[in-house]
């Protein structure tokens, strides 16, 4: 689904608009010329859906040069070891999760327990693969795009946000950190901290973008800033912004 000049939606759960598996996080492609950016890489489960929908908007997989993930959670990495098979793009995660992913550790993940709690279908996990870090404040130029990693931890550790300028327009693709309404997403998880969240409202509200791209529940591809700053505003208030998940059964 195109949902902006260069910007691509080819996999979508149960959270977003139900394009692909129902447990996929928002998969972005971004086209930057010649070649294309993933931005996550779903769950992995039905990898088929999301290579369909990138040959329907008339790409090849082979187009596609890196992919870039916000964290190590099932639905956001657990298609990373195929897509990379496919694709034969370069993986980039945050140091962090470089690690995790590496060593295919899946309590750092958060994997075990989610599917310990019924989250994920049983045998689920998170394949090993290797990924480059991709540091705080890095930046790739890939045709007329350039993407800069932002160390964004809170809702887990080894979280990135990425901030694409192309010539027209800025994205922040702010994964799991803050959602439309200035929302955000806390679970009971080792690595999940609300001081830390604070932090990365802050320094999301510093950024200069256009569209928030969260991974889920809507985008605003005109008016993102309104999001961070109600995040910060919440914070600085001494309170705590809503679930991003609250309404959504």
């Amino acid at each position: 689904m195109q949902i902006d000049e260069r910007i691509y939606a080819v996999g979508s759960g149960w959270a977003g608009c139900n394009l692909t598996n129902h447990y996929d996080c928002d998969i972005y492609l971004v086209d930057c010329g010649e070649k294309l950016v993933m931005i996550d890489a779903g769950a992995g489960i039905a990898v088929e859906q999301v290579e369909k929908l990138i040959h329907f908007h008339g790409f090849s997989m082979r187009d596609i040069e890196f992919i870039l993930l916000t964290h190590t959670h099932g639905d956001h990495a657990g298609g990373a070891k195929k897509l990379q098979s496919l694709t034969g793009a370069e993986l980039l995660a945050h140091p962090d999760s470089a690690g995790y992913l590496k060593s295919g550790d899946q309590k750092k993940m958060s994997v075990d327990i989610a599917v310990e709690r019924g989250l994920y279908p049983p045998g689920f996990k998170v394949e090993p693969c290797e990924a480059r870090p991709f540091k705080d404040g890095e930046t790739i130029q890939v045709g007329q795009v350039s993407f800069t990693a932002i160390d964004t931890p809170g809702h887990c550790s080894g979280h990135n946000s990425y901030l694409a300028a192309t010539p027209k327009k800025r994205y922040l693709f702010s994964g799991d950190s803050v959602f439309l309404g200035g929302k955000i997403s806390l679970q009971n998880l080792w690595d999940c901290s609300l001081e830390a969240y604070a932090g990365t409202a802050r320094r999301l509200n510093e950024q200069e973008f256009d569209a928030l791209m969260p991974s889920h529940f809507g985008i605003d591809l005109s008016e993102g800033k309104i999001h961070t700053r109600r995040a910060e505003e919440i914070f600085n208030q001494l309170g705590v912004p809503g679930q991003a998940s609250d309404g959504r059964s």
